[in-house]
C-alpha cells in the first residue's frame, strides 16, 4: 500500500463512510491535515491512527470537546502559521464562522438533543400509564364478573332467610274472671309526626285466630333480576369467523344497542319475554315465543389482539340446543342489517 491514504482508504480502515471521514476533518481540522492537494487528496499514513481514535470516542459517545482534549494529549496538531489559535476543544473555525457563532450553535444543538430525549421520556411514561389503563379496565370487567356472582348469591340467601321483626314490643297485663294473665303484643310503628292516639280499652283474651295460608310467592320486578353491568352494556360487540378474526357492527355498536336491536326483531316474531341469566362466567340473553320456543343468546368479555375490549357473541342455543356456527353468524348478520340498514 502506499505511503499516504485517500478518504477511501481511511473510511476502509476505520470500517466507516467516506463522508464520515469528511466529517472527522472538518470536526478536527488540525489533526488531519492534508499532505497532498493533487487528486485525489491524500493524508500520512499517521492519519489513520488519529481517525479510529476519533471513531472510538464517538462510538463511547463523547462529545466533540471530549474527543479534542483527547487527541490534543495524543496526537500532534497541525496549524498553519497565519491560522487563528483556536480556543481548547472548540477546534479550528470554518472561515467566516465566529467563534460565538459556534458556540451559539452547540449549544442550540444540545438544547435540541435535550428535548428530544425529554420526548422519549415523555413517550415512553405515556406508553406505561396506556397499559395500566387497559389492565385496569381488565380488571375492572372481570370484578364486575364477579361482582354480579356475590350480588346473585346474595339474593337467593336473602329469599330463603326469614326476616325478624323490627316492631317494638309491650307486655301487657289483663285482669279477666280467671284472673289475671300477660301478654306480650307487637306495637305498630308509627310515624314521628303523628300525635300519639289514646289506647283501645282491654277487653278479655280471646282464643288465636287461625293464620291465614301464606301468599303464592311474587315474581320479581325487572330491577330485581340480575343483569350486565353499565360497563358491560357499554363495551363493543364482536362474533369471531372460521379465521379466528374478530368481526364487529360498523360504527362500533356496544352490547346494549345489539340487545335492543333482537328484541325489536323478536317483537315482530311474537316474542312474549326476555330477560337476562348468569351462565357461569358468561351472560345469557333467553327469549321465549308465544309457541314456547326459546333462543339463548350467550356473551362474554374478551380482548383482541390489539389489547381492545369487547364483548364476544359466542354462543346461540335454540329449545335448549347449541346451533351451528353458521347459524350464530347468520343470526349476527341479520341484526347487523337491521342497525345498519
Amino acid at each position: 500500500m502506499s505511503e499516504t491514504y485517500t478518504h477511501k482508504d481511511l473510511a476502509r480502515l476505520c470500517g466507516v463512510s467516506e463522508t464520515t471521514i469528511k466529517s472527522y476533518r472538518r470536526k478536527f481540522p488540525t489533526f488531519i491535515p492534508v499532505h497532498t492537494d493533487g487528486k485525489p487528496i491524500r493524508f500520512k499514513k499517521e492519519m489513520g491512527d488519529v481517525c479510529l481514535k476519533i471513531r472510538e470516542c464517538f462510538e463511547q459517545g463523547m462529545s466533540i470537546n471530549e474527543t479534542y482534549k483527547l487527541l490534543k494529549g495524543q496526537f500532534q496538531e497541525h496549524r498553519r502559521k497565519d491560522a487563528p489559535k483556536a480556543s481548547a476543544g472548540a477546534g479550528t473555525p470554518a472561515p467566516g464562522v465566529s467563534k460565538e457563532y459556534l458556540e451559539k450553535f452547540f449549544e442550540t444543538a444540545g438544547q435540541m438533543m435535550h428535548g428530544m430525549a425529554q420526548l422519549a421520556t415523555a413517550q415512553a411514561r405515556a406508553d406505561k400509564r396506556l397499559e395500566k389503563v387497559e389492565k385496569a379496565l381488565e380488571a375492572l370487567i372481570t370484578a364486575e364478573d364477579r361482582s354480579d356472582e356475590v350480588y346473585s348469591a346474595l339474593l337467593e340467601h336473602l329469599k330463603g332467610a326469614p326476616a325478624e321483626s323490627s316492631k317494638p314490643r309491650k307486655v301487657v297485663n289483663v285482669r279477666g274472671r280467671e284472673g289475671t294473665k300477660t301478654y306480650t303484643i307487637e306495637e305498630s310503628a308509627k310515624p314521628a309526626s303523628e300525635p300519639e292516639s289514646d289506647p283501645e280499652p282491654v277487653r278479655e283474651p280471646v282464643a288465636p285466630a287461625q293464620e291465614p295460608d301464606p301468599a303464592p310467592e311474587q315474581k320479581p320486578e325487572a330491577e330485581d333480576l340480575p343483569k350486565p353491568s353499565e360497563t358491560f352494556m357499554e363495551t363493543p360487540i364482536v362474533i369471531r369467523n372460521e379465521q379466528g378474526e374478530f368481526l364487529g357492527v360498523p360504527g362500533r355498536i356496544a352490547l346494549r344497542g345489539f340487545i335492543e336491536a333482537v328484541v325489536e326483531q323478536g317483537k315482530e316474531t311474537g316474542a312474549i319475554l326476555s330477560n337476562w341469566e348468569r351462565r357461569d362466567r358468561s351472560w345469557a340473553f333467553v327469549m321465549k315465543n308465544a309457541e314456547g320456543r326459546t333462543h339463548e343468546l350467550f356473551f362474554g368479555g374478551t380482548k383482541t389482539p390489539r389489547g381492545n375490549l369487547v364483548v364476544l357473541f359466542w354462543r346461540l342455543d335454540v329449545d335448549g340446543e347449541e346451533t351451528a356456527p353458521e347459524a350464530l353468524q347468520e343470526f349476527f348478520r341479520q341484526v347487523k342489517d337491521r342497525l345498519v340498514g
